[in-house]
């Protein structure tokens, strides 16, 4: 939620809730009221991945009246984070991000976003929603490279878009089953498909790999 990273432990095994525990906090406030969005927790060791959205969405290179950007490729804002297993620890995976709402690790591991169209807001950034596929040290095109304001960045692209503009893709799962031997959504042949849901304009998504 906004200023924060929460676990939600239930500590007498009664499946209802009994304490909040703050896990990650201390970024850069932001105007909107949505802040950390997107969460899941990596397979491979337990680290918890989640992305914070944009400084600003309306003016992302952050240019003030003197012409000057203020976007910082240091800051934790527009990033996926990781923090490590034992919850003590916090560092940026990637950059670029406008706001990651959906954020998921496949069976093999590789973590998944969707992103937001930009390009009502700055032409050239993230110009459909987009599928990433998140990798370290990468960027990811909101804002992107810019002669002036942005050069020591090389955009990535997306794995795919969808269209028409602003579809606001948002939700993302694969289709798995939920339990062991479990079934899944639709015909054998979807399963392990990515299902991706476009709130602005009410549709959803079936995404082959």
């Amino acid at each position: 939620s906004k200023g924060k990273l929460s676990l939600i432990v239930d500590l007498d095994g009664d499946d209802i809730a009994d304490e909040e525990r703050i896990v990650a906090t201390g970024w850069e406030e932001i105007a909107p009221s949505v802040d950390a969005l997107g969460v899941d927790i990596d397979p491979r060791d337990g680290s918890v991945w989640f992305g914070l959205g944009t400084g600003d969405y309306s003016n992302a290179y952050r240019v003030g009246a003197d012409g000057v950007a203020a976007y910082d490729l240091a800051s934790d804002r527009g990033t996926i984070q990781r923090l490590s297993p034992d919850l003590q620890h916090r560092e940026t995976v990637a950059t670029g991000i406008r706001f990651p709402v959906g954020l998921r690790f496949s069976p093999a591991g590789d973590p998944f976003v969707t992103d937001q169209e930009g390009a009502t807001w700055l032409p050239n950034g993230n110009p459909f929603d987009e599928l990433l596929l998140i990798q370290p040290g990468r960027h990811y095109g909101f804002p992107p490279r810019h002669p002036r304001h942005l050069p020591q960045v090389i955009d990535e692209p997306s794995l795919f878009d969808y269209g028409p503009q602003h579809q606001s893709t948002c939700g993302l799962n694969f289709n798995l089953p939920v339990f062991p031997d479990g079934p899944i959504f639709g015909p054998e042949r979807w399963r392990g498909d990515l299902f991706v849901s476009g709130y602005s304009r009410g549709k959803l998504y079936r995404t082959q790999l």
